[in-house]
């Protein structure tokens, strides 16, 4: 299987602070660390290290172009992204407070500049047996979602950041969702559900009968993560507790890791497994794509 990520790529500023700026407050910060990121752009590394034959195709400005650079060290063919002196790329500002939380403010840059040209440049390049990955900060969601299923191309889609356009989306040619909890709630529309174990399987079936050809992963942070398989049976994993020193792109590092897990033929208890692993050794790390494992890490291999 190839993956292509069709997705974003963010130059990524990481403020150290004590606690989340307030409405009105000015805070000095602890520290800076400038990283690359973009929900894309992270996926697809964590695709690369888990080894996975990955190609991502962003929109960035020339800016950004060291982020390609990461990406190839990740395994990652970046042959496909578009790099202009026309655009900037992507840009994050993240603050991460002591508890390794984090809060996250972005502005699209090239992100949401892509043509449809471009679009079925990339998407013509692959077919059957291939898979599409998406997530919610580019541009002409939908067309991509259109063309890949004409191409009999398998779509993820992570709805995140979640807002009023998701549901005008074509869901139902998703083949696998990856919500965490919050995206799940909004998603299936279900707002009395405790945030417990019946709640997050009840939220589970309420999506599992909204789309019932799709295989959905639901990540609830501390309370481990589910997968509805096409079965209709649901698996859960609960988390491998490492120090957490920086949450950023514990959930793109978690898919990654699931899809590849997934690849290789792992069943979705073992893959929610390889996931949790993965994810938990990224958040004991700082940064974003840096702090994702090799595949030696995750597997053991």
């Amino acid at each position: 299987m190839r993956f292509l990520v069709l997705g974003s790529v963010n130059i990524d500023m990481a403020f150290s602070v004590d606690h989340i700026v307030r409405a009105g407050e000015t805070l000095s910060s602890n520290g800076l660390e400038i990283n690359a990121g973009g929900k894309g752009a992270n996926q697809a590394a964590a695709l690369g290290k888990a080894g996975m034959d990955v190609s991502f195709a962003g929109k960035l400005g020339t800016d950004g172009n060291w982020i390609l650079s990461i990406l190839n060290e990740s395994g990652v063919d970046t042959s496909l992204s578009i790099s202009s002196d026309g655009i900037h790329t992507g840009q994050a500002i993240i603050q991460v407070e002591k508890s390794g939380q984090n809060c996250i403010l972005l502005n699209a840059g090239g992100n949401k500049e892509l043509t449809r040209a471009e679009i079925d440049s990339v998407i013509g390049r692959f077919g059957p047996g291939d898979m599409l990955i998406l997530q919610n900060e580019i541009n002409d969601i939908a067309y991509a979602m259109e063309r890949a299923a004409d191409r009999g191309i398998a779509i993820s889609f992570n709805p995140s950041p979640f807002d009023d356009g998701i549901r005008s989306l074509p869901l139902d040619l998703v083949d696998i969702f990856f919500v965490n909890e919050l995206e799940a709630a909004l998603l299936a529309d279900v707002h009395s559900a405790g945030n417990d174990d019946a709640g997050f399987r009840l939220v589970l079936d309420v999506l599992g009968k909204m789309y019932q050809d799709a295989m959905i992963v639901l990540t609830a942070g501390k309370n481990g993560a589910y997968c509805l398989d096409s079965k209709r049976d649901v698996s859960f994993a609960p988390i491998v507790d490492y120090p957490v020193m920086d949450t950023t792109g514990a959930g793109d590092t978690f898919c990654g890791y699931f899809l590849a897990a997934r690849a290789v033929g792992r069943e979705a208890f073992d893959a929610l497994g390889i996931a949790s692993k993965a994810s938990g050794i990224a958040v004991s790390r700082s940064g974003a794509m840096q702090s994702m494992p090799y595949a030696y890490e995750v597997f053991g291999e």
